[in-house]
C-alpha cells in the first residue's frame, strides 16, 4: 500500500512538471513568435506544427506504452522534450534565435507528448485502484489543468518583466525535474512482455485495438468527440489571448497572467467540488452541463469586452472544466483492460486532442479575418450546440449507474501473431 501511494504521488509530480513546462513554454514560444513575425496566423501554425507529429505519432506509436517499461518510455521521451526546448533556448541567448528553432522545437515536444500523457494516464488503474479512481483521476486532472493554467500565468508575468527567454528556460527546468521524479519511482510491474518477434501484422492489430474499444461503446466514442470539440474552441481562445490582451484589453503580458491565474483558481475550485462529491453516478448530465456553462461563459466573454468581465469569465469555465474532464478519464480507467490502457489512452487522446491544432489555426484565421470577439462567441456556441445535440441521444443513458457489468463485458481480443501477453 506505501509503495503504491508512493508511486501513485510520485506519477501526479511527474504529470504536473510536465504540464506546467509545456504550457509556460507555450507561451513562452507564442510570445517570441508574435515578436518575430507580428502574425496570428504564424502563431496558429506553430501549435500546427506541434499538433501534426502529435497526432501522427498518437496513432501509430499507441501500442509502444502497453509493450514496452511505461517509466523507461517516460523518462525516455521527456529527455527529447528537454532536447527540443534547449534548441530555441540556447539560439536565443546566443542573438541567433530564428523562426524555424522554434518550429522544430514545437514539432519535436509535440511528436513526444503524442505518448508521455496516454503512456502515464495508463499507470493510475494500477497504482490508485478501482474504489479511488475518480478521486484518482480528480486530483490528476486538477493538477495537470492547474499546471496547465498557472504555467502561463506565471509565464506572462516573467515575460513582462524579463522577456520570453526565461521562460523558455522554467519549460527546461520543469522537463528536468519530471525526469529526475520519473527515476526516483519505485519500480512498477510490466503491463506486458514480449513473445516472439515482432510482427507488422500484430503491432497493426493492436493498434486497431484501441479503436475496438470505442466500436465497442459508441457512447464512449460521443463522449471523445465531445471532448474533440470542446478542445478545439478552447484551443482556439487560448492560442489568441495574446492578441487578445493587447488588441481587445489594451493591457500587457501580466494581465494574461492574471486571466489564466482567475481560469487556474475557478479549476481548482471545480476540482475540489468534484473531489467533495466524489463516484458521481449520474454522469451524464454532469458532463453535458459542464460543456454547455463553459460555452455559454465563453461567448459572454467575447461579447462583453472588460477586463473585470474576462477575469470573471476565465474563473467560472474552469470551475466547469474538471467536471467533463475527471469523469472521462474515470469512464475510461473504470471500462478499460489494464493491459489496453495504453493503446487505447493514445486513440482517446488521438480522437480527444485530434481538432486542437485545426482549431489553433481556424482561431487565429477567424481573429485575422473577423476580430477576436467574434472568435470567442463562435468557440463558444459551437460546445453548447454540440452538448445539446448529444442529450438527445439515448446511449449516452449506458454511462449513468454502476459500471461493474459494462466493464465485464469488455472484450478487446488480442490475435495470436507476433503478439504480447500479460506479464506472470
Amino acid at each position: 500500500m506505501f509503495k503504491q501511494k508512493n508511486s501513485y504521488y510520485g506519477l501526479l509530480a511527474t504529470i504536473s512538471f510536465s504540464t506546467f513546462g509545456d504550457t509556460f513554454g507555450l507561451l513562452a514560444m507564442e510570445w517570441l513568435v508574435y515578436e518575430l513575425t507580428g502574425s496570428k496566423l504564424a502563431m496558429g501554425a506553430l501549435v500546427l506544427a506541434s499538433g501534426i507529429p502529435e497526432v501522427l505519432i498518437r496513432l501509430l506509436g499507441s501500442p509502444l506504452s502497453d509493450r514496452l517499461n511505461r517509466v523507461r518510455l517516460l523518462a525516455g521521451l521527456g529527455s527529447l522534450r528537454l532536447l527540443a526546448i534547449i534548441l530555441p533556448l540556447g539560439m536565443g541567448l546566443l542573438g541567433q534565435l530564428q523562426l524555424w528553432h522554434l518550429f522544430a522545437a514545437a514539432a519535436l515536444s509535440g511528436a513526444c507528448s503524442a505518448l508521455f500523457l496516454p503512456t502515464a494516464v495508463a499507470v493510475v488503474p494500477g497504482v490508485a485502484g478501482d474504489r479511488k479512481l475518480m478521486r484518482a483521476f480528480a486530483v490528476i486532472e486538477g493538477c495537470k489543468g492547474a499546471a496547465a493554467l498557472l504555467g502561463p500565468a506565471l509565464a506572462g508575468v516573467l515575460t513582462a518583466a524579463s522577456g520570453a527567454l526565461p521562460a523558455l528556460g522554467i519549460n527546461a527546468l520543469c522537463y528536468a525535474a519530471a525526469i529526475a521524479t520519473l527515476l526516483s519511482l519505485p519500480k512498477l510491474a510490466k503491463p506486458r512482455e514480449a513473445t516472439g518477434r515482432f510482427s507488422l501484422g500484430g503491432y497493426l492489430g493492436e493498434i486497431a485495438e484501441g479503436f475496438s474499444f470505442y466500436k465497442q461503446f459508441p457512447a464512449m466514442l460521443i463522449i471523445m468527440l465531445l471532448v474533440s470539440v470542446s478542445n478545439l474552441s478552447s484551443f482556439a481562445v487560448w492560442t489568441m489571448m495574446v492578441p487578445y490582451v493587447r488588441e481587445v484589453l489594451h493591457r500587457d503580458a501580466a494581465a494574461l497572467g492574471s486571466l489564466t491565474t482567475a481560469s487556474a483558481l475557478g479549476y481548482l475550485t471545480g476540482i475540489s467540488i468534484v473531489s467533495l462529491i466524489g463516484e458521481i453516478t449520474r454522469r451524464r448530465p454532469f458532463m453535458l452541463g459542464s460543456l454547455i456553462g463553459i460555452g455559454l461563459v465563453t461567448a459572454l466573454w467575447g461579447l462583453v469586452p472588460s477586463y473585470p468581465l474576462a477575469l470573471a469569465a476565465a474563473f467560472t469555465a474552469g470551475v466547469f472544466g474538471p467536471f467533463f474532464g475527471s469523469l472521462s478519464s474515470a469512464l475510461h480507467g473504470h471500462l478499460v483492460p489494464a493491459s489496453h490502457q495504453g493503446r487505447v489512452n493514445s486513440i482517446r487522446f488521438l480522437i480527444g486532442g485530434g481538432l486542437q491544432p485545426l482549431g489553433a489555426f481556424a482561431g487565429g484565421a477567424v481573429a485575422e479575418f473577423y476580430g477576436v470577439p467574434v472568435l470567442f462567441v463562435a468557440a463558444g456556441l459551437l460546445p453548447v450546440i454540440c452538448a445539446r445535440l448529444a442529450a438527445l441521444l439515448p446511449g449516452l443513458k449506458a454511462l449513468d449507474g454502476d459500471l461493474t457489468q459494462l466493464a465485464a463485458g469488455v472484450r478487446l481480443s488480442t490475435p495470436a501473431a507476433g503478439r504480447v501477453q500479460h506479464a506472470k
